[in-house]
């Protein structure tokens, strides 16, 4: 069950609901004790119950999304730079969620490989790429990076290219994956979550390795959004889903402010705080939980972030350790 009796007592008792929410979708995926044979399918069943998590939280506790909101848009680089405090070498898995924490820890059970899931973070709002990349780097994209006061730095786009580390002191390492893997998740299925999640594997293992070093601890810039079917998205009203789609390309679920169309949300927004479809931050609008639109486009992605949900979010923090 997605909702359950502890689940209600943690989240009215928890000093921190956001930590509430985050145990509870750890839940969802170990409960499940295999992550060999039908991954994607795993990954689909996994993904309605997050669904019904996400939106028994949002009908029955619609404050931990002004939470989330406050929390996301008061975050900072620090969260990232905090852990250096505790290890050299960190690790940004961009688009790294609850899924691939859970999933990596057991994928690697017996391995060379050791996974210990620490606790979550609060990604920065809106959760894109460009927004941690600009607080960490002073860049819009991670591939423009270059070394830090705080750290060595250095980007990994895939398997194949990962470039040469330094044995000792700070290091920073931007993985691209899986969020480029998720970029061609489409209604297709000609690339899946699961094969996302097994090039992530393949090539956080290259990194590892090519680091030379014992152990890292890895986070991510934000999660996503993933949905095949209505099990898994919050479906608008007719009028409200028109504009929605207007203002927002399927793959991204955020525009700025200074888009008319997403200034114009406003027009549109319920007047009841506990259906509001929208979110606005000070410079960006968002769709809120995980309202979305299906399609029957073969092209289209199946995978989408920028938007104020739990799974776009709430990421992973990771300690790794060489066996």
């Amino acid at each position: 069950m997605a909702i359950d009796e502890q689940f209600i007592t943690e989240l009215i008792k928890d000093q921190d609901p956001l930590a509430a929410v985050w145990r509870q979708m750890e839940r969802v995926y170990t409960q499940t004790s295999e992550v060999c044979g039908d991954l994607r399918g795993l990954m689909d069943d996994r993904e309605s119950a997050l669904n019904d998590l996400e939106r028994g939280v949002y009908r029955g506790f619609f404050e931990a999304y002004e939470l989330l909101l406050e929390r996301a848009g008061a975050q900072d680089e620090n969260y990232v730079l905090s852990l250096f405090d505790e290890c050299p070498f960190v690790i940004i898995t961009d688009s790294l969620s609850v899924r691939e924490a859970v999933l990596l820890e057991k994928f690697w059970e017996g391995e060379a490989w050791s996974v210990e899931r620490k606790g979550f973070a609060v990604a920065p709002f809106p959760p894109m790429t460009e927004s941690l990349s600009n607080l960490l780097l002073g860049v819009p994209g991670p591939a423009s990076g270059r070394d830090r006061p705080q750290f060595t730095y250095r980007y990994v786009a895939g398997p194949e290219h990962i470039p040469a580390m330094p044995p000792s002191g700070s290091l920073l390492v931007w993985m691209r994956l899986p969020d480029t893997a998720l970029e061609e998740v489409t209604v297709a299925q000609t690339h899946t979550v699961a094969d996302a999640f097994h090039s992530t594997v393949r090539t956080l293992e290259a990194v590892l390795e090519t680091s030379g070093r014992d152990a890292a601890l890895a986070t991510s810039d934000h999660g996503y959004l993933y949905a095949r079917s209505p099990t898994q998205y919050w479906p608008m009203p007719g009028g409200v889903e028109e504009i929605a789609r207007s203002a927002f390309p399927r793959a991204s679920r955020v525009r700025p402010l200074t888009d008319e169309r997403a200034r114009g949300l406003r027009d549109h927004e319920s007047p009841r705080v506990e259906q509001r479809f929208f979110a606005f931050g000070e410079a960006h609008a968002a769709m809120r939980g995980r309202h979305w639109w299906g399609s029957a486009s073969p092209n289209d992605r199946c995978t989408a972030h920028g938007g104020l949900s739990f799974v776009e979010c709430l990421v992973p923090v990771l300690k790794i350790w060489r066996r």
